[in-house]
């Protein structure tokens, strides 16, 4: 059963996150840094979190944002605003999570959040500085999708996929996007399968989108 989130359910939809990514920077950190983290998708009307539940257990999400360019920052700086307090404590007990290669590869990314929380960076976004261009279509972007592991393959990561397509087409989106790094074959599989196409490439992700019109 897919259900749309509220904040009482942020705990147990982080176990699902912890169970689907145990070697992720944020499993890491604990359930109550996640959890902290995901307020992000309902912080503001533009943004989603959906789940889908059976015996009381989280067995996928999804989050998502229509990319309108009203958000502050992206996705990643957005989330980690708000899981700040929550990671710093983390770090604090954990230290040794500081020298963790995904994290060391952060350094600057961690270091300009730290300045931004404490009111020393006030730069904007190109988001917001530059609005989106008229020709462009609204775009949905998929920030998230975690299956438990026992789950994986058997189609709930479908599932999830064809409700955000039709959260997404509600809220008047015209494009779907999303970033996939390149040595996740069995994700790039299920995309394709479901419509994406690659439409541009970075040095670890590749960009996927399915047009909605």
């Amino acid at each position: 059963m897919i259900k749309y989130a509220a904040t009482d359910d942020l705990h147990k939809i982080a176990k699902c996150h912890i169970a689907a990514f145990p070697k992720s920077v944020t499993s890491l950190l604990g359930e109550k840094v996640v959890a902290s983290m995901l307020k992000w998708y309902l912080s503001a009307t533009n943004k989603f979190l959906f789940y889908v539940e059976e015996n009381n257990l989280v067995q996928g999400y999804c989050g998502g944002f229509i990319m309108d360019g009203t958000d502050a920052y992206g996705s990643g700086s957005g989330m980690t605003q708000f899981g700040f307090n929550q990671a710093a404590g983390s770090f604090a007990r954990k230290p040794w999570l500081l020298l963790h290669p995904a994290v060391r590869k952060k350094y600057q990314f961690i270091l300009k959040n730290i300045m931004r929380k404490v009111g020393l960076l006030k730069e904007q976004p190109m988001a917001v500085a530059s609005p989106k261009p008229k020709n462009e279509p609204l775009t949905a972007g998929i920030v998230v999708i975690g299956v438990i592991p026992n789950l994986q393959q058997k189609g709930l990561g479908t599932l999830l996929q064809q409700e955000f397509e039709r959260k997404a087409i509600e809220m008047s989106a015209k494009r779907l996007s999303l970033s996939v790094r390149k040595q996740n074959e069995k994700a790039i599989k299920s995309y394709t399968k479901n419509g994406y196409l690659i439409s541009d490439e970075n040095e670890t992700s590749f960009i996927m989108t399915k047009d909605l019109i």
